[in-house]
C-alpha cells in the first residue's frame, strides 16, 4: 500500500511540473499576443478587426490559464504535506518546480507591463476615434441644416413680381 501511495504522490508531482510547464507556455502564447496587439496599434490605419482576433485568442489562452491553476491548486493540496516533509526525496523535482515558477513571474511582471503599455495607448486610439466620430456627427449636422436651408429658400416667396400683367 505504501509503494502504490508513493507511486501515486510521485504521479502528482509530475502533474504539477507538467501543469507549470503548460502555464509557461500559455504566458509565452499571451506575451506573443500581447506584442502582436502592440504592433497593431502602432500601424495607421488600426485594423480592428485583427486587434478584436488577438483579443478573443487571448481570452481563450486565459480560460486555459485558469484551468491550469485551478488543477495546480488542487493537487497540491494533495502533496503539500510530502513536498515540505520530504524535501530531501524530492529535491529535483522543487528545483525544477521552483525554475519554472520564477520564469513564470518573470514573464507575468514582462506580461502586465507590456498590458499597460498597450491599454494606454489602446486609450489614445479610441479617444481619437471618439474624437473622429464626433466630428463626423458634426458635419453631418452642418450638411443637414445646410441642405434644409436650400429647400426652405426654394419654398420662400419672391421679392421680383413680374410686373408685365
Amino acid at each position: 500500500m505504501e509503494l502504490e501511495n508513493q507511486t501515486t504522490k510521485q504521479a502528482y508531482i509530475q502533474m504539477l511540473l507538467e501543469i507549470l510547464r503548460k502555464k509557461l507556455a500559455i504566458l509565452n502564447e499571451l506575451m506573443r499576443l500581447t506584442l502582436v496587439q502592440e504592433e497593431l496599434m502602432k500601424q495607421e490605419p488600426f485594423n480592428e478587426d485583427e486587434f478584436l482576433k488577438t483579443i478573443d485568442e487571448k481570452e481563450k489562452q486565459l480560460k486555459a490559464l485558469t484551468e491550469l491553476d485551478t488543477g495546480f491548486e488542487h493537487i497540491y493540496d494533495r502533496v503539500r504535506e510530502e513536498l515540505t516533509t520530504q524535501k530531501a526525496n524530492y529535491y529535483h523535482e522543487i528545483t525544477l518546480m521552483q525554475e519554472y515558477i520564477s520564469s513564470i513571474t518573470d514573464i507575468s511582471v514582462k506580461l502586465q507591463a507590456t498590458e499597460k503599455r498597450n491599454r494606454s495607448r489602446l486609450e489614445q486610439i479610441l479617444l481619437q476615434k471618439r474624437k473622429d466620430i464626433k466630428q463626423s456627427r458634426v458635419n453631418s449636422q452642418m450638411v443637414t441644416k445646410y441642405y434644409k436651408s436650400i429647400a426652405n429658400q426654394n419654398d420662400a416667396p419672391s421679392y421680383f413680381y413680374d410686373k408685365k400683367k
